[in-house]
């Protein structure tokens, strides 16, 4: 299967990207475990072409598309860093190299390992107790729902913003979609089973007691709920 992606790329590039000067495979294409909705995800590196993502049908298959110059790229490195998602970064560290015409495609994916092994900018105290406050509202808002459709939605909201505050202030990347339950089970995978536990409880149940001491005890490792003292500058 990996050839056979390899040479739909290698068609893809010549027909729709002919000047590109680095072209990497990355996402479930490199790891094997494609699935009736997976996509190939390309890195295209390319000065003539406006940077961009285009998503493409090619010879039966999605084909997504992030096409970058060199300039676009390292701003792309820098503000993954800042928000925490190494999806390109990933991407480029981890990909199948499928033409490198200036040789530069080894230096490019050497780079991007270094940066992802070093992780996120880590998380400083305002930037923890932004998420603290935040919490704090979502948590006063679930506990005080008695509507389980808003619930849900603001249950979703206290989980993303939770995992976000543990992997942000401990260095770690967050991820978007199922790379954040990824995640937070590679930080944690204990935290993550406890957390998953406690949510099923509630869904079957409508109980909330346990998930939101689950929740409460976990934020208490960051200092806890924060309302009153709290103040943030608008730009």
């Amino acid at each position: 299967m990996r050839d056979s992606i390899k040479r739909i790329a290698q068609q893809f590039i010549v027909s729709h990207f002919p000047e590109s000067d680095i072209v990497l495979i990355g996402g479930s294409a490199v790891y094997g475990n494609l699935t009736t909705e997976s996509d190939i995800d390309l890195i295209i590196m390319d000065e003539t072409e406006t940077p961009r993502i285009e998503c493409y049908h090619f010879l039966g298959w999605k084909i997504e598309a992030f096409i970058f110059t060199a300039f676009s790229l390292e701003v792309e490195f820098q503000t993954a860093r800042y928000i925490g998602m190494p999806t390109i970064i990933k991407m480029c560290a981890e990909g199948l190299l499928i033409e490198d015409k200036q040789g530069k495609g080894k230096e490019l994916q050497k780079e991007a390992k270094i940066l992802y092994e070093q992780g996120p900018q880590l998380w400083d105290e305002e930037q923890i107790n932004k998420a603290r406050y935040q919490m704090t509202d979502f948590l006063s808002d679930f506990r005080s729902s008695e509507d389980f459709e808003e619930s849900l939605f603001i249950l979703n909201k206290l989980i993303n913003t939770l995992t976000e505050l543990i992997l942000r202030a401990n260095g770690h990347w967050v991820g978007e979609g199922k790379w954040v339950a990824r995640s937070l089970k590679s930080y944690d995978k204990d935290m993550c089973d406890k957390l998953a536990k406690y949510t099923k409880t509630y869904m079957s149940t409508n109980d909330k007691t346990e998930l939101i001491s689950f929740i409460q005890s976990t934020l208490d490792h960051y200092g806890g709920e924060l309302f009153v003292g709290y103040k943030r500058c608008f730009l």
